[in-house]
């Protein structure tokens, strides 16, 4: 069983932290910079998962907040991906802070997605 209030706070820290990643990656943040020419998704990319983490911020604290939650966990999955086979753990000599800020959003992200999964269309039916 979830709590309302947990939840809440849930979504809070999912939209708090991809708005501050999001807004890193906008103004060209050197490290987030290094990030995605590591990838070789230097500048196209980085604007486009701006854009995604952007809008999974906004859409978690709306009332499409279960969509956000799906975006939140896709992307973070992906950087989680990103990070174990391309990256590495320590990116910058931030000493895995990264990774754990995406490994926080993941999880939040998840109780938000599984809390709110009778609000997805077609797969909600099915938790009636």
């Amino acid at each position: 069983m979830t709590h309302p209030n947990l939840t809440r706070i849930a979504q809070g820290v999912v939209a708090l932290l991809l708005f501050f990643a999001a807004t890193q990656k906008f103004i060209g943040e050197p490290g987030t910079v290094e990030v995605f020419v590591g990838l070789d998704m230097e500048p196209t990319g980085r604007y486009v998962i701006a854009v995604i983490e952007l809008m999974a911020a906004l859409l978690i604290l709306s009332p499409f907040a279960a969509l956000g939650s799906v975006i939140a966990v896709s992307v973070m999955c992906g950087a989680l991906i990103a990070h174990v086979t391309h990256l590495g753990l320590v990116v910058n000599n931030d000493g895995g802070m990264l990774v754990c800020m995406l490994v926080v959003v993941l999880l939040c992200a998840a109780y938000v997605l599984v809390s709110r999964r009778k609000e997805i269309p077609l797969v909600g039916d099915t938790f009636s």
